[in-house]
């Protein structure tokens, strides 16, 4: 992976989660919709105590939005840049976002059926 993917992803992403020996760290870009951010987080974060010295270290972004960005056509062939790696809810046969489970249907307080 290079600084140019990285920098790329960062500027699609809603924020960075790292894992460092067991330890979660956040740096937040942009407020993502409602709560969505905060429950991506709630599904990672508190599975690292369960798995201590099992897990390696990671540097992972996030986009919490459903639309896709990361389309293979932007990045084939040998002029083009190689994708960056952005994680996000959605995905299909034209893009590279690395598909993530959406556990906000499940935790968003704003969620419809909470009201």
């Amino acid at each position: 992976m290079t600084m140019s993917m990285l920098e790329e992803a960062q500027n699609k992403a809603h924020f960075r989660l790292v894992v460092v020996e067991g330890k979660a760290y956040v740096e937040t870009y942009e407020k993502a919709y409602q709560s969505r951010g905060n429950v991506t987080l709630w599904g990672i974060v508190p599975l690292l105590p369960n798995y201590p010295g099992k897990l390696p270290d990671l540097d992972l972004m996030f986009s919490c939005n459903d639309r896709l960005e990361i389309y293979q056509k932007d990045y084939s062939g040998p002029d083009k840049p190689p994708p960056p790696p952005l994680f996000r809810y959605s995905g299909d046969d034209a893009t590279w976002d690395i598909v993530f489970p959406d556990w906000s249907f499940w935790g968003l307080k704003e969620d419809i059926f909470n009201k």
